[in-house]
Order: structure tokens, then sequence, then C-alpha cells
């Protein structure tokens, strides 16, 4: 028997060198023992391996039934085609994924969020309309100058009506002389800042104030591409074994990484949540031991720290593994799919399960809290942007204090020197 909970959970006391079995693959066995009156014993890999084929042999759990020291593999074995060749599989009562365990998702960086509420192509077409419409103005100013000189008391420029309405959206507060003919284009202009203005601010504060939480990845090829996040793998799996087979794609990709850095190849599980937050690995197993464990590093450490991606790394099933030919395997294959039609596996394995939690929620539905104010980080793109325009203005002014004195320094030499007063001499 192979520890992976909530499959199989066992419990050491060690003064008197007891062990207590518990989970969902304890209560099959106990199920089918109370009917078919027998017994049984737990007897764990001494490797602690699941099984795998090194140096022509056969390790781990698969290796106890291949020399027949078990009868039954009772755990969460995955069904490969390599071990479907020196053991017989059972029917499987659980598909399971190879998820992939990742460090929590991370807020969104707010020091762009002053322009998150808008898509950058909506950004571009607001200011290709500020271009456009001070054109359009422009040109109806000229033509109606031309018309009549006389009675025209409008700007012809086009910087003025550029500069009008982007002060008419960001502070209407301007006030600029135009002709009839360009009313209406102002007005239609004036409403639709109205409808962008109101747009901004309301979506600005919604973004504000509901975070988002980006992954550090969410699929395969993510990880495969990924100079941040690196996999971990433990030795001798379904895991390893498909990632070194494979010849081309992510998969290859991965088992390069494996590869090249042996350090990620763990031999235990010890403290693997430690190392997938800590030193940002990507470690695959079965999506509901993984559960297992986020939640109980959520318990001993009260913080959200793991996650599951949202793509898993393969789809997986989990079966018993018992010896070639043996007759237990029908007797097994009968009871497992009588007991998946009962609906007591679907009901075992979610008793084992942890109920709904904080970090089990969908990233989407996490909110801060209703007395949350807002601090510095969600303003920070707001202060950028104050920053920004404050440097502007005085590099503009610094400019405009040099162009000054320079024009000045130019007005002197320019300046005759029979033009200068001549005092007398006494």
């Amino acid at each position: 028997m192979k520890q992976i909970p909530p499959y199989v959970l066992i419990r050491h006391h060690p003064p008197k060198n007891n062990s207590h079995v518990e989970g969902f693959v304890p209560c099959i066995i106990s199920w089918m023992a109370e009917k078919y009156n027998f017994t049984f014993e737990y007897v764990e890999p001494p490797d602690g391996a699941f099984g795998a084929l090194v140096n022509g042999s056969w390790n781990g759990l698969v290796g106890l039934v291949v020399l027949g020291k078990i009868d039954v593999g009772a755990t969460a074995l995955s069904v490969t085609y390599p071990r479907s060749k020196v053991i017989d599989f059972t029917f499987s009562f659980s598909d399971d994924p190879m998820a992939l365990l990742i460090p929590f998702p991370q807020l969104d960086s707010t020091i762009s969020g002053i322009v998150k509420p808008f898509q950058y192509e909506v950004w571009i077409g607001i200011a290709f309309s500020f271009i456009i419409l001070a054109f359009v103005l422009w040109a109806i100013s000229r033509i109606e100058w031309n018309i009549n000189r006389q009675y025209f008391h409008g700007k012809t420029g086009w910087f003025p009506q550029f500069w009008f309405l982007f002060r008419s959206l960001v502070n209407p507060n301007d006030v600029i002389h135009f002709t009839p003919a360009t009313r209406i284009v102002i007005a239609a202009w004036c409403l639709m800042g109205i409808v962008f203005v109101n747009s901004y601010t309301s979506s600005l504060l919604c973004y504000l104030m509901a975070p988002t939480f980006l992954p550090v990845i969410s699929t395969v090829q993510d990880l495969a591409e990924s100079h941040d996040i690196e996999i971990a793998s433990l030795k001798h799996t379904s895991v390893d074994s498909a990632l070194f087979a494979a010849t081309s794609g992510s998969f290859a990709k991965l088992g390069a990484s494996l590869r090249a850095h042996p350090e990620n190849l763990l031999e235990t599980l010890d403290n693997i949540e430690d190392i997938v937050f800590y030193q940002r690995k990507a470690f695959p197993y079965q999506e509901t031991s993984l559960k297992q464990r986020i939640y109980d590093d959520f318990k001993a450490t009260r913080q959200c720290r793991l996650s599951i991606a949202k793509e898993p790394l393969f789809p997986d099933q989990v079966a018993f593994a018992l010896p070639k030919k043996s007759p237990l395997t029908t007797v097994y294959n009968y009871e497992l799919i009588w007991l998946r039609e009962l609906g007591l596996l679907n009901h075992w394995v979610n008793s084992f399960l942890p109920r709904p939690y904080r970090c089990s929620a969908p990233l989407s539905s996490l909110r801060p809290t209703s007395n949350e104010k807002l601090t510095l980080n969600y303003l920070s793109s707001a202060f950028l942007l104050y920053g920004v325009g404050v440097g502007m203005s005085i590099l503009a002014f610094l400019l405009e204090l040099i162009s000054s004195l320079w024009s000045t320094s130019q007005v002197i030499r320019a300046t005759p020197f029979y033009n200068q007063p001549i005092g007398s001499c006494a």
C-alpha cells in the first residue's frame, strides 16, 4: 500500500509501533473483506515508489506485485501501458487527472490600472477621434473664415481645436468661441465625452475595488515556455516516464528541463508545499490528492499559498494492481462496477475531501471585505500619472525658461553699440 491522501492515509503511532489506515481505498478493501470474509494486512513499499522500470527490473509497489510479495496493490496507482504489460489493472475506480500544483495566483499590479477600464483599441480610437475631429473643426472654420471674414469670430488654428476637445473630456470647464456650423459637431462630441467619462470612472472604481488574480501558469504550454516556473516531479512515477519518453512538443521540453535540473526529481513528498511555494515549482500529481494537500497547508499556515493550474498535465485513471492472470481480477472488477453504480465510490471519496473554504473558491469570486478601503497600492497608477504630469510640467517650465534666457541674450547681442548711451567726461 502506498500513502496518497485522501485515497490512503497512514498514521503511525511510534510508542507501540502501530499504524492506523484510513481513506477512500481502505473503505473499498474493508467493504470487500466484510463481504467475502477475508483478512488483510497493509504493506508499504520499502523504497516508497509507485513503480518504474529501472535497470531492467520494476521497483516500488509495482515491483512488489510482480514479485508476488503482495496480492493487491491498493492505492491510487496510475494506469499506464508499460505497467499493464507486467501486471493486471482492475476497473478504474477514479478518473483523476494529473494536475499541476503551483503557487497561488498573485494580485494583478495596479500600476497600469488607470488604463485598464478600456482596452487598448478603445484608447487608440479615442486618440484618433481627437485628431480627426480637430481636423474637421479646423476645415469648417477655415471655410467659414474664407467665406465671411468680417463676421467670423472663431479660431481657425488646428491646435486650439484639439486642445479644446482634450480639455472638454478631462476637465469640462474650458470656453472657446465656435461658429454656428461647428456647434452641432461639438455638442455630439460633448455627449460622447459624457458617456466615456462616466463609463471610465465607474469601471475604474470596480477595477480598483475588485482585485484581479493572475495565475502564474494556466496551461502545459505555459509551463513549458515559462522562465519563472520549473517543473518538479516525483521519481519513478507515470509523470517522469511520460516526460522522458516524449520526443516533441511541450512534454519534450519539460522532460529536457528535468534532465537539465536533476534536483527537481524528488525522492519523497516531504515539504512539497514549501518547495512549490518558495522555489516556485509546478508539481504534477493526482488532482484529488493535491486538493487535500492545499487544504492541509491552509490549516497549517492560514494562508492561500497554493493552487491548481487550470489545465492538467494529462488525464489519468487510477486502479488496483494485481499479478498477471490473478483470479481476483474478475472479482475486483465486478465489485468496483457495482460500487460505482450504487454511488458508494463517489460517496466515499467526497467524504474524505475537504469542505469548501476560502482557498478553494474560484479566483473570479474572490473579493475584498465590505469595509476595505482604498490604499496606496490601489492608487499607484494615479500617483504614477500625477508624477509624470508634474515631471513634464517642470520640464516644460525649464525649457521655456532656457528659451527665454537664450532669446534675451540674443536680443542683447544684436543691439548696436551706437544705440547705447555714452557718458560725458567731466
